[in-house]
């Protein structure tokens, strides 16, 4: 008889009219067995033992079940705790939110990485979080779109990028999340994204920084070597029939074409080590006043049209410093004094020894540069609104900032148009 016990009691029950009972000699023994009759006058006997036989089984059946449904209790606690360790170890931030656009839950991961106060963490109001969360961002509508009102598209997955007012990045993704083919929410995963977005942008910059300097090349080496083309086609075909008198003047500009390409090549592959980081300071006992001398001697058998003033205050004993890294920084220094001067213009180089620092001063008198350029100086490839009749690559002030700073130095502008500028370059002393 596979019943249970209330289905049992409640068929005695319909089926008995009124309880008797009655003797019976059973083997050795009385025993008192119930005798009830039924509406129809019909004695229906049962006995005890089968009775209760039959309550212990469903009993022992009972217990059995109790039994079972507490070992899947203590499964589903154990799975339950698993997962809240899983979603707690993730380097993502989770939230759950349902249908009606409630918070269900969330893990410490998206709590710090909102920076979500204790009174929202343990209130846990939706309409406070929803708040918060918006105040973070710079496009509200956003998180609105994808994460409240998601009822207006919660079939497909969703994927999308979040600005921070502070600078970071997140991205998040969902999926709609069901219950036996219901669909009743998602479950967010967000990351944060900065450092590769960051990434992603400075790669996008070097990318046109690229392109402008492959733009810049061409044209700055186009010049020059057109002179040269059109120098050599000339004494090509005349060098039989000219004087000397006409071809030395060919030969001058063939030779500051050639010297304007050996300056810009020299420059590239300087920025490129730079850029690289594959200079490397090697101090050396260094004369400071018989370097200058020398720098401003070279200068003006280039340059005769121009004077270069030289001058030295203080103690100017010998220094360590890298010669090869000083030379680049006062030759570009110079080199644009005297390019962006009047021709006969005279161009200063003070040299200034104190006893923690040495000063040098490149001063000309030249074009000057405007007040809202002078930030941008010291960026690759950019040259000044007021210079573009002029040759240059827009390196050599990048490279000379990246060289100072190599030294541990500052380097210093003030200028005004049309009165000229002065750049001011400070060496830590080291003797």
């Amino acid at each position: 008889m596979q019943t249970d016990g209330y289905t049992l009691v409640s068929s005695i029950f319909k089926l008995v009219h009124k309880p008797q009972s009655e003797l019976t000699f059973v083997g050795q023994a009385w025993e008192l067995n119930p005798i009830f009759r039924c509406e129809s006058d019909e004695i229906l006997e049962l006995n005890m033992h089968n009775l209760i036989a039959e309550l212990q089984e469903i009993n022992k059946h009972l217990q059995q079940e109790v039994l079972t449904l507490k070992q899947k209790t203590s499964s589903l606690e154990k799975s339950a705790t698993l997962l809240r360790y899983i979603l707690e170890s993730t380097a993502y931030g989770m939230i759950t939110v349902s249908l009606e656009a409630d918070i269900v839950s969330v893990n410490q991961q998206f709590i710090e990485m909102w920076q979500v106060p204790n009174s929202l963490t343990i209130s846990r109001n939706s309409v406070q979080w929803r708040a918060f969360l918006e105040n973070q961002l710079k496009q509200p509508q956003l998180l609105r779109d994808s994460m409240w009102e998601m009822w207006c598209d919660f079939t497909g997955d969703r994927y999308d990028i979040l600005e921070l007012k502070d600078g970071r990045v997140f991205a998040q993704y969902s999926q709609p999340q069901k219950l036996e083919e219901k669909i009743i929410g998602r479950v967010w995963s967000i990351w944060d994204i900065s450092e590769l977005s960051q990434a992603v942008e400075k790669s996008q910059q070097l990318g046109e920084v690229r392109s402008q300097f492959l733009s810049m090349v061409s044209h700055q080496l186009r010049t020059p070597l057109n002179v040269v083309s059109f120098s050599n086609s000339l004494l090509k075909k005349h060098i039989h029939v000219w004087t000397t008198e006409k071809t030395l003047p060919l030969l001058g500009r063939i030779q500051t074409a050639v010297e304007q390409l050996s300056k810009m090549l020299d420059d590239i592959l300087l920025f490129a080590k730079a850029e690289a980081a594959k200079l490397h300071i090697e101090a050396q006992p260094l004369n400071l006043v018989q370097f200058c001398h020398e720098i401003v001697t070279q200068f003006h058998t280039c340059y005769s049209q121009n004077k270069i003033n030289f001058d030295s205050q203080g103690s100017c004993c010998t220094t360590f410093i890298d010669r090869k890294l000083l030379a680049p920084i006062l030759k570009n220094l110079l080199d644009n004094a005297i390019k962006y001067s009047p021709s006969g213009a005279v161009v200063d180089l003070k040299l200034v020894c104190e006893p923690e620092k040495v000063i040098f001063q490149v001063v000309d008198r030249g074009i000057g540069i405007p007040i809202a350029e002078q930030q941008r100086l010291f960026e690759p490839f950019y040259r000044g609104s007021n210079i573009a009749h002029l040759p240059g690559t827009g390196l050599g002030l990048s490279i000379v900032k990246t060289l100072v700073d190599l030294h541990g130095g500052h380097i210093d502008v003030k200028s005004e148009v049309g009165v000229g500028t002065t750049f001011t370059v400070i060496f830590p002393s080291m003797k």
